[in-house]
């Protein structure tokens, strides 16, 4: 039992407000259905859902479901893509007339709404490199009924290369409801772009994602990345952080990686100089290991500001990473040592990563299985 916890429980909108919510998983509504001795066709939390909200949660269901309920407020994450453009319009004379964005939010549960009508706009004068900067406000029922919203940012961003040939895609979010929304607006423009004949219906987008290395090449990428920084304006300091696996579907481990086949599945390191360490360093233990992320400490000096900051290169949503999860990188710690022009932080960490682009590129045109 609960002991003598007085819980209100949520029902009718609540309820679907609450279901709505993107750290409830559909996996956790699908176990409390199949404990009542239900089966669905489909796990879908709109098929799932539905059912919840017109039977209701016992005591006991909400409060196994609201102990699962974890809200993390993330740093702001970045991705990129790049496609080829075709045309000899500028990208702010190419977008469309109107934009539907409350239907690409399409949240039928009601838990998010975009605060303020969002817009592309030039950055500064240049009509070939556009930006959207929105927020979503979500209701978190769940956390506190008497303080139930938060606000995310996001941004998506467009802009073309010197000769004019490739369209570079930025995409930063705070939370999943921002991710989400920055891909549906990217990949609406994307196709609005085709449609138009700006860029070519058969052209790919150009992302970096876990699917797109092997192992071994996966491993050399993120070391060259992390660790040389050529052409940006960082200087690697030292590995703090390593998110890595075994990767058990390899027979014939090395002995001293033997130990952790059919036995760790999940493995973060903390601490100094890890980039050193022989399972990394060494590239005769690459082909056993699936890496998912890095985080490091750089010095940083540009003109006018200088400072330092650690950077965590990840292939998130770990549990999709066969399916193709791309490359986000997220400024968690930045000082600002030197700061002579006034600079904001998220200036500086937007100057950070936009200088990372270049190399970042090589190394994944470099790197990347070839199909």
């Amino acid at each position: 039992m609960m002991n003598d916890e007085k819980i209100l429980l949520p029902t009718g909108d609540y309820l679907r407000q609450l279901i709505g919510q993107t750290n409830v998983k559909a996996g956790e509504l699908r176990s409390i259905i199949r404990n009542r001795g239900i089966f669905t066709g489909s796990d879908a939390k709109d098929v799932v859902g539905p059912i919840i909200i017109k039977t209701g949660l016992s005591p006991y269901e909400y409060t196994e479901l609201r102990e699962s309920y974890r809200t993390k407020e993330e740093s702001p994450k970045s991705k990129t893509r790049s496609i080829k453009w075709g045309s000899e319009n500028t990208l702010l004379e190419s977008l469309p007339d109107v934009i539907d964005y409350d239907l690409l939010l399409n949240d039928q549960f009601g838990v998010c709404q975009l605060l303020n009508p969002p817009c592309f706009v030039a950055e500064g004068s240049n009509p070939d490199h556009i930006y959207m900067e929105f927020e979503i406000q979500r209701n978190d029922l769940i956390n506190n009924w008497g303080k139930n919203t938060t606000v995310h940012k996001g941004r998506v961003e467009f802009k073309k290369s010197d000769d004019n040939m490739e369209v570079s895609l930025s995409l930063t979010h705070t939370a999943k409801e921002t991710k989400d929304f920055g891909n549906k607006v990217a990949d609406s423009m994307v196709k609005y772009f085709k449609d138009e004949g700006h860029i070519d219906k058969n052209e790919k987008m150009k992302t970096i994602k876990f699917s797109d290395f092997d192992n071994e090449g996966r491993v050399q990428f993120m070391n060259e990345l992390t660790q040389k920084a050529s052409h940006s304006i960082l200087d690697f300091i030292d590995t703090k952080d390593i998110h890595f696996s075994p990767d058990n579907l390899v027979s014939n481990p090395p002995d001293d990686l033997a130990w952790m086949k059919d036995k760790i599945e999940d493995l973060k390191l903390k601490g100094k100089g890890l980039h050193s360490t022989f399972f990394v360093n060494d590239g005769k233990y690459h082909k056993y290991i699936q890496l998912f992320g890095v985080s490091c400490d750089y010095q940083f000096i540009s003109n006018g500001y200088s400072g330092t900051c650690r950077i965590l290169f990840e292939f998130s949503d770990k549990d999709d990473a066969i399916k193709g999860s791309e490359l986000t990188l997220n400024i968690s710690l930045i000082r600002l040592e030197l700061n002579d022009i006034g600079i904001s932080k998220t200036k500086a960490k937007k100057n950070i990563l936009d200088s990372m682009e270049k190399f970042k590129m090589e190394l994944y045109d470099r790197y990347k299985l070839t199909k």
